[in-house]
């Protein structure tokens, strides 16, 4: 055989080369999830560095004090070595405390260990290579159960990439990937007791090292072994496999990239959801005074887990140094249920007082773990991927707990929380090593999108994270404090660590605790709707600006038999927009539709779609936020490559609301194209999976149509006649508290875990203030009045609300896309707003067939509404460029779809314009372009009695006339948009406009030939109310945006002297 054949090596090896030198990575997901897995594993670079002194004896060049010119930095110290030292160091620093991504297979492992260490001008692209091979070889290859450590895989896709890298041919790098088989091993032994050592944390940095060496070796000329893995005497499959062959079940691609598990928590992998359970029931266990210790209280525990955590962490007796404490899952849960927040990488250290207390050892002995086999093939499911680890605890006199069931912990690929964690974990560790200004400029690269980042220069990178930062430990053996700095956000990660997650919690009617996994069909991700009781720690949702009391919080969980956490996938709603929330990077958003040919699975928040040929969609489909998707109803979303959609059945389109890092909260999810009952009826059943459905419908659907019936129909016939558990029909405009706590009285009695809204605005802010409220316990006016955003009487902290909500709007006031409520004070008629990333819809059901019965004035008025947000967002001295876009784009919608409604108000057609020009609507201001003072003094109007919509129609005109002077490009900017094709030169505003007219008398000749009001007195306001409007006015944080900022009540009273 002629071993500088290439034709003659296994096909296993060129299926690898040819991938690494001639693929090219065409989803933009995948680029963007490179880049956080990039910053990510630098992070925790940084927070070995300063948490582990053992892992800094061990790097730096072999002979101290040498410098090798040109050579490898490392990043966060001063050392600067050889690329095969180097790619040692980076790799061990990246993995020694086991707070980087994975990936989860038949065989578990962390493919950021492998990231590579010699060039970075094309370092996101061989990292999206170096996950995808590593991956697809862990996916049906349990390397595990020969006694092989993972790092082999490290070792093998470390060596393809990094042989691409520094220049090799594709044979030199088929050589020196077959040397990386040749080398077969390592033993896993030192991860398994009784060897267990710190070896596990430098395993992957031994690996790299090899595999840069390997490379170099090989462009050297070292020829290699063509048939290393199928010779039949002395191949790795003959001698390590026992005849058997490696299973690739997907060709090479970016799907492990765009499917990666972040590390948030401190915790092995497959113990990432048991550790978030067991928090969970801390808050019940220390609500329960015992009269002996915990460990005491506690007779048995029982863990139901997947197969490769009980191969991989379940460990009995002593335990003697961090790396066998941190495998070890009674060791974590018992220290969890201990202390009563998250473990940290500093409970394992053997200086922890955990790592010595008897309790640990007495509640170790006293937890049992057994494989569900319903977990293990969920893990493996390609269309399931949970960790699942569920816990259920018996007290000392026989009593059970709820079993509590966690199937996504935080960092799951599929958890909508995870980027923006996963930035907040960088960004601790950025601010813990570095000083101030080293991190703002750091924050400047993790800014960059993606194609500006990926044109950075190699050095100009690497010499950002050069140089040493704060030591490990401070003088006295204590850990360094983090000193403060701009970046921190309102909580830090350390804080994020006390909880486990924006999670949901739903308690099972039925118990289901011998069975394997029966339950899972019913196991959903609704929330609980039980009383909260007292805890000693905070359930909080992590990526939360809010901090964490953790002396005197409380948490949600159910009596009963069974509880079940599922991710929290919220977004959505609020007239008015908070500019404070976290915004997140595009690289660090929710994931978009990949390019690749698998299916997309129907779990909590990543409904099933296929993609078909973008041709197929029809021109409405054609959405300016996001490409959407369409499939046939029929076939549920799993329609094959090559089938036909036949055009006779209803076709749906789904898609996320908004595009990745357009918003500074997750996007809603968008489903338009079914009969609304159908779509709902679906999504309830698929999508949400909720058992307890409580529906709110306006008065008028439910007087007038048989719309309520229909759809409670279309709900028992697809979940079963028991789903609705209660109905609520009509709540007062502008949403009073007095309709809440009714509805949250009605709902926690009925224990529903989804609430549906039919109707408009008001019903959604009620749905979304109504889920915060059940989750906090609020059932008092004065309880309300702690949970709105500036309240003088705030809680601290808000626990996130659990209960998905479902939309389906029949106005145009769009608030369901924003995570926003208003509500108003019955006895002070002051309307507040309450804001929390947990309490937006989780879904917006457009139907605008649904919307014909929806009174024509409330239609055209909340589509004024609309049309106000896109004026004042072009308008705003803050405008966006994206935000002008998107906003044109609704009044192109907006403008027309309202006029031909108003002539037909039957058409449907129109309507859904309308309904996606609403969507488009909203993006500038959850962009953060402020708002002006039409919606800062229409906020105070509403409570007196003026409709949401309304108020933009007697407001707009005479604020843009108001600000003319400081806006005036502006404004042109929106009347260049009216005087446009689609809208002026359509010949749809034939005398009703005329060029001489500015932007307010547009506005105000197009709201009257909508037939809507135009001044106070129409709307039933005299001048006795202007003190009172105007005084309310200078508090309102849009009025102090307005282009012409607010300061007096003379200016308010000027503007509405011109709405009179």
């Amino acid at each position: 055989m002629d071993i500088h054949d290439f034709s003659a090596f296994d096909p296993v090896l060129t299926d690898i080369t040819d991938y690494v030198f001639n693929y090219d990575i065409s989803s933009p997901h995948a680029w963007q999830r490179a880049k956080v897995a990039l910053f990510d594993a630098v992070g925790c670079v940084l927070e070995t560095l300063k948490r582990s002194p053992e892992s800094c004896a061990i790097i730096g060049p072999v002979v101290e004090g040498t410098v090798v010119p040109n050579g490898f930095k490392l990043p966060g110290t001063t050392f600067q070595t050889d690329p095969v030292k180097g790619a040692f160091d980076l790799g061990t620093l990246i993995r020694y405390l086991d707070h980087n991504d994975a990936f989860p297979g038949s065989e578990w492992g962390h493919p950021s260990a492998g990231t590579p260490s010699v060039s970075m001008k094309v370092v996101l692209q061989a990292m999206i290579k170096a996950y995808e091979i590593q991956g697809c070889f862990q996916i049906q290859n349990a390397f595990n159960r020969l006694g092989i450590d993972h790092t082999i895989l490290v070792r093998v896709a470390s060596t393809a990439v990094v042989a691409h890298l520094v220049g090799c041919t594709e044979r030199q790098t088929l050589a020196a990937l077959s040397h990386a088989f040749i080398d077969a091993g390592p033993l896993r032994t030192f991860r398994q007791s009784p060897n267990t050592g710190p070896r596990k944390g430098w395993a992957a940095g031994d690996a790299c090292m090899r595999a840069v060496q390997l490379a170099l070796m090989a462009k050297n000329g070292q020829p290699g072994a063509p048939t290393v893995l199928t010779d039949p005497k002395w191949g790795f499959y003959a001698a390590l496999m026992q005849g058997r062959q490696f299973e690739l079940p997907r060709p090479f691609g970016s799907w492990v990239m765009e499917n990666v598990f972040f590390k948030i928590h401190a915790a092995e992998g497959h113990a990432a959801s048991a550790v978030e359970a067991a928090l969970l029931l801390s808050k019940t266990l220390q609500n329960r005074h015992f009269d002996t210790g915990l460990e005491e209280a506690i007779s048995h525990i029982r863990v139901r887990t997947q197969e490769p955590a009980m191969i991989i962490i379940n460990k009995q007796g002593k335990l003697t140094n961090a790396a066998d404490r941190d495998h070890c899952m009674q060791y974590m849960v018992a220290v969890v249920l201990l202390k009563g927040s998250m473990i940290t990488s500093r409970d394992y250290h053997d200086d922890s007082p955990w790592a010595s207390d008897t309790r640990v050892d007495v509640l170790r002995s006293k937890i049992e773990m057994l494989e569900d086999k319903q977990f293990t093939a969920d893990y493996h499911s390609n269309t399931k991927r949970s960790a699942a680890n569920a816990l259920l605890v018996t007290l000392f006199h026989e009593e059970r707990l709820p079993e509590v069931l966690v199937e996504y912990p935080s960092g799951h690929p599929w958890r909508r929380d995870t980027p923006e964690l996963v930035k907040q974990k960088l960004e601790y560790n950025i601010q813990a090593w570095f000083n101030p200004e080293r991190s703002w400029e750091i924050q400047r690269l993790i800014d960059m999108g993606v194609e500006e980042f990926g044109q950075l220069e190699v050095r100009a990178f690497v010499d950002k994270f050069a140089g040493g930062g704060s030591s490990a430990v401070s003088d006295n053996g204590e850990e360094a404090e983090v000193s403060e700095s701009p970046l921190h956000n309102k909580i830090l990660y350390e804080e994020l660590m006390m909880t486990p997650g924006t999670d949901q919690v739903e308690q099972l009617d039925q118990p289901q605790v011998t069975s394997s996994g029966d339950y899972l069909n019913t196991a959903i991700s609704g929330g609980s709707s039980a009383v909260a009781v007292d805890a000693g720690k905070e359930l909080a949702s992590l990526g939360e600006d809010t901090g964490a009391d953790l002396e005197n919080s409380r948490t949600v969980i159910n009596t009963g038999d069974m509880v079940t956490v599922t991710s929290q996938v919220s977004a959505t709603n609020g007239e008015s927009l908070e500019q404070e929330l976290h915004s997140s990077d595009q690289l660090f958003s929710p994931p978009r539709n990949g390019n690749d040919d698998r299916k997309q699975v129907q779990l909590i928040d990543t409904p099933g779609y296929t993609q078909q040929d973008s041709n197929a969609m029809s021109k409405n489909q054609d959405h300016v936020t996001s490409s959407a998707e369409t499939y046939p109803v029929a076939m549920n979303g799993n329609l094959a490559n090559g089938d036909t959609v036949n055009s006779s059945v209803p076709q749906e389109t789904y898609f996320a609301a908004f595009p990745p890092g357009k918003s500074p909260h997750p996007s809603p999810y968008v489903s338009y194209g079914l009969p609304f009952t159908q779509a709902c009826a679906k999504h309830v059943a698929e999508t949400i999976h909720a058992p307890r459905v409580y529906i709110l419908v306006s008065n008028s659907l439910s007087k007038n149509t048989n719309d309520l019936p229909r759809l409670h129909t279309a709900i028992d016939d697809r979940c079963g006649e028991d789903t609705v558990v209660g109905i609520r029909r009509g709540v007062k405009s502008h949403t009073f508290y007095s309709d809440i706590l009714k509805i949250v009285q009605e709902a926690m009695t009925a224990n529903a875990n989804c609430f549906v809204t039919l109707g408009g605005g008001s019903l959604t802010d009620a749905a979304k203030v109504a889920t915060l409220a059940m989750a906090n316990n609020a059932t008092t006016l004065a309880d309300l009045e702690s949970l709105y955003f500036d309240s003088p009487t705030l809680r601290d902290p808000i626990l996130p609300a659990t209960i998905p909500v479902l939309c389906i709007p029949t106005s145009l006031s769009a608030g369901e896309y924003t995570p926003i409520a208003g509500a108003t004070n019955d006895t002070t008629q002051h309307k507040h707003s309450f804001q929390h990333l947990s309490i937006g819809p989780r879904l917006i059901i457009l139907d605008p067939a649904l919307t014909t019965a929806t009174p024509l004035h409330i239609w055209l008025s909340t589509g004024v509404r609309a049309i106000d947000h896109c004026v004042e967002s072009i308008c705003s001295l803050q405008w966006s460029a994206q935000g002008n876009l998107t906003a044109a784009q609704g009044l192109r919608r907006l403008v027309p779809g309202l006029l031909r409604t108003k002539r037909d108000p039957g058409a449907t057609g129109p309507r859904l314009e309308c309904q996606l020009g609403a969507l488009d609507a909203m993006l500038a201001p959850l962009s953060r372009v402020p708002m002006g003072a039409s919606h800062g003094i229409g906020h105070q109007l509403g409570p007196l009695g003026v409709g949401h919509g309304e108020t933009s129609c007697v407001l707009l005109p005479a604020v843009c006339k108001f600000n003319k002077h400081v806006n005036g490009e502006q404004q042109r900017v929106v009347m260049d948009t009216l005087w446009g094709k689609e809208i002026g030169g359509s010949g749809i505003m034939d005398g009703i406009w005329v060029k001489e007219m500015d932007l307010g008398d547009m506005l105000d000749a197009l709201i009257k030939e909508l037939g809507m009001p135009r001044s106070l007195r129409q709307v039933g306001l005299g001048r006795e109310k202007w003190d009172v409007l105007a005084k309310g006015s200078l508090n309102d944080r849009w009025c102090k945006t307005n282009p012409v900022k607010l300061t007096d009540e003379g200016q308010v009273k000027q503007i509405l002297a011109l709405c009179e």
